[in-house]
């Protein structure tokens, strides 16, 4: 059942819609991260670029006044207040705990001290590094900005009640000074990483996928539906079940398609009608002028003459009843009935094993079989009778699953040559027959029922010696 489904117009037009979705998202993520991605970086190196120049211009401007001054100018700044820098000179160049989970600061920060160094002194030593608030350490001792005085923190790095990175660069002025200059960078932190899918388009994705994959199958269902009821009449009309016409419904295709079933169904009915009267027309019109013959040929004086002629009416009697019997054991009108196998292949054994053991059936109970009752004892009997006839002793095993019910008939006779496994099928053909007994139809017939039931009969030669015959009834028809 599992493997059914998995390979059914559902399954498949499903998976289809859902690779191509995933794709589609695929190749739609990949050019809008390219473009986000080139936005992103382009903003982020003009706003370090205007950063870095506004420290070099800060660092210049202290580098230009007397060195008793720039602490006055320090302390002015602090107290003032109000600044997006916080500006230290310390004795030598504090550590910080760099950010390292984004995916732009590794080359975001080269590309900050690059340009800072084109706008200070030639050769000077710059270090820049790109951390968090809470993380940045300030002055000689390292301390961080929250253990600062209030004042301090209030109105140093304005950054209101937003969380920006903070970059901090360090230039070293000499041996014993570096000039420490930190600032907020007006840029967010999701902007200096950049994430192929993020967890919004996923979420967006699978319900978006899920509730087309939901309408598409409702959709298919609806449409399958009048689909499987033709699939179901067609395998009918093979079987012991009627057929009936099926309600047009569905797109227009399936309409067509059903419309044109029914037509057909139709036709096969009329014919079945049409050879109903055939039979009857043969059963009636050719026996009685085969009657008047036979009756004529009596009455003739010459005996040879009356043999010869006995002898053809003879042989059209028996082929005229054996086209009759073929018609009449391959009627598809017979009602289905549930067949009780194992009750039948008894019965079959016990009429050969009358004054012999002949016939041995090796089966447990299998399980009941909805066919025509009549159809398939005479295609069992015929299959037993020729097997008895030709192989002496039979062997027969019943192989039962709930696809098809199998029958392995196997004799002890001396088999056929394989070119005619398929030969002795055809009508009026009679292999290694050494009499003129029988008509040649028995195969014939048999195939005929275990096709109308969804089946079909296999000969094979075994081994050792005999024929084995595999005749199979389908159940799910």
């Amino acid at each position: 059942m599992k493997t059914g489904f998995f390979k059914s117009i559902t399954f498949r037009v499903v998976i289809t819609l859902l690779t191509t979705i995933l794709i589609a998202e695929l190749l739609a993520g990949l050019i809008w991260y390219q473009a986000n991605n080139t936005t992103k970086e382009d903003n982020a190196r003009h706003t370090l670029t205007n950063i870095a120049k506004a420290a070099a211009d800060t660092y210049n401007y202290f580098q230009s006044l007397p060195v008793n001054y720039r602490h006055l100018i320090l302390n002015q700044l602090r107290e003032v207040g109000g600044t997006r820098f916080f500006i230290s000179i310390n004795h030598r160049k504090i550590e910080m705990d760099a950010i390292t989970d984004l995916s732009f600061t590794g080359w975001l920060t080269d590309f900050t001290a690059q340009a800072l160094s084109q706008h200070v002194a030639s050769g000077q030593q710059v270090d820049v590094t790109l951390t968090r608030r809470e993380d940045i350490r300030l002055f000689n001792s390292g301390i961080k900005l929250a253990e600062l005085p209030e004042i301090w923190t209030k109105y140093s790095l304005v950054l209101g009640e937003l969380d920006l990175p903070i970059v901090v660069m360090q230039i070293k002025i000499s041996e014993q000074e570096w000039f420490y200059i930190a600032s907020a960078v007006p840029v967010p932190f999701s902007s200096l990483n950049s994430q192929f899918i993020d967890p919004r388009q996923l979420l967006f994705l699978f319900v978006a996928s899920g509730l087309l994959m939901l309408g598409t199958a409702w959709v298919l269902q609806r449409e399958i539906q009048p689909i499987k009821s033709l699939a179901r009449a067609a395998t009918l009309m093979g079987s012991p079940l009627t057929v009936t016409e099926i309600a047009e419904a569905g797109s227009n295709e399936t309409r067509s398609a059903i419309h044109a079933f029914n037509k057909m169904n139709r036709r096969v009915k009329a014919y079945i009608r049409d050879r109903e009267m055939l039979f009857s027309a043969i059963s009636h019109d050719l026996k009685t002028p085969l009657a008047c013959l036979k009756l004529r040929t009596e009455m003739l004086d010459d005996e040879r003459t009356r043999e010869r002629f006995e002898k053809l009416l003879n042989e059209v009697d028996l082929m005229l009843k054996g086209a009759l019997q073929c018609i009449r054991d391959t009627d598809i009108h017979e009602e289905a009935e549930w067949i009780n196998i194992h009750q039948l292949l008894r019965g079959c054994a016990d009429y050969h094993n009358r004054e012999a053991r002949r016939v041995t059936i090796h089966t447990a109970q299998p399980k009941p079989y909805l066919g025509k009752p009549i159809a398939v004892k005479r295609c069992v009997y015929n299959i037993i009778d020729n097997a008895v006839l030709y192989g002496r002793k039979v062997d027969v095993e019943v192989l039962d699953s709930p696809q098809a019910l199998t029958l392995l008939i196997r004799d002890q006779g001396p088999g056929i040559d394989s070119k005619l496994l398929e030969k002795v099928f055809e009508p009026y053909y009679r292999a290694g027959r050494a009499d003129d007994t029988g008509s040649g139809l028995g195969l014939t017939i048999s195939r005929s029922i275990a096709r109308s039931h969804g089946g079909d009969i296999k000969l094979r030669n075994q081994d050792g010696q005999g024929l084995e015959v595999e005749l199979c009834f389908a159940r799910d028809v």
